[in-house]
């Protein structure tokens, strides 16, 4: 099977659609309001800074001609030779202005994603395993609800460490680069989604008690696919009212993607239920629900 981005953006559409099923809305019902509350509370804080913000692009983009009336002869010169450099490299300023806003709102999704994230973790795992229940009509191993609820919570404080340590490698990597412009947006949007790829397709891994290690491992195997589903949620979270709701269905595609698309191609023994790389049919033979497709093979 072929690694191809596009697989990986249907993944989250095949979220989106899982989340319609009967079956799953009541484990749904409490990310939503977790990331309704905190969707409120973050979008006061980013509507507070539009002043500074529009200030500051304004500036770039300012076209007021240098008053020279005042100046000696000489300031006279250099400042009409400043403006005279500001209107040719005006398109310069306006890549620069498009870029501000860019990580503008990318910075609040990460915000947004690393707070309902660690919130919501435990609703997340349980919501991960019904889907995989849905899918394959096995679920995973059991686990006492207390358990569950501190291996989620440290699972995403190890995901945080490893988000924070690389994040400032690539923060100075962006820094050093930043005279390309293109460089940092290029390798930030990577990261990003590779790092939305990692915090959604962790659930089902988790739910197994597969490790960290492992995780990065079987998303190294489909670069493409994760880097396709990983930047879908990332451009989603970034949308204001739209990312209320990518949360779970990020979850439910990430887990789709794991059994449908990752899994079939995993080391024996090593598919959901210990069954490998082939797929297990649910409820001993019968056809999937209506609706579901299988793993492809």
């Amino acid at each position: 099977m072929t690694s191809n981005p596009a697989h990986g953006a249907h993944a989250l559409i095949r979220g989106a659609q899982l989340l319609t099923r009967k079956e799953l809305r009541p484990f749904i019902i409490i990310p939503l309001l977790i990331n309704l509350v905190l969707f409120i509370a973050l979008g006061i804080l980013m509507i507070s800074q539009f002043d500074d913000l529009g200030r500051y692009i304004g500036s770039l983009l300012s076209d007021t001609p240098v008053d020279t009336s005042n100046m000696s002869w000489w300031r006279a010169i250099l400042a009409k030779g400043a403006d005279w450099a500001a209107g040719v490299f005006q398109w310069l300023a306006w890549l620069i202005a498009i870029a501000v806003v860019l990580l503008f709102f990318l910075v609040y999704g990460y915000l947004f994603a690393i707070i309902t994230n660690i919130i919501a973790a435990p609703f997340n795992g349980y919501l991960a395993e019904k889907v995989e229940e849905l899918l394959t009509g096995h679920p995973p191993p059991a686990e006492a609800l207390h358990s569950m609820v501190l291996r989620t919570l440290g699972r995403e404080m190890r995901k945080l460490m490893y988000f924070l340590g690389w994040g400032i490698v690539i923060f100075i990597v962006a820094l050093l680069t930043s005279w390309t412009v293109f460089i940092p947006a290029i390798v930030t949007a990577l990261w990003g989604a590779w790092c939305m790829a990692i915090q959604y397709v962790d659930y089902p891994l988790d739910n197994h008690q597969r490790s960290f290690s492992e995780l990065k491992r079987v998303l190294m195997r489909k670069k493409l696919t994760t880097l396709g589903f990983g930047g879908s949620v990332m451009l989603a979270k970034m949308v204001p009212i739209l990312n209320i709701f990518v949360m779970p269905a990020a979850v439910a595609g990430g887990t789709a993607l794991w059994v449908e698309r990752i899994w079939t191609e995993g080391d024996p023994g090593k598919g959901p239920n210990g069954t490998g790389a082939t797929p297990v049919p649910p409820a001993a033979g019968k056809k999937w629900p209506k609706g579901i497709s299988g793993p492809e093979k």
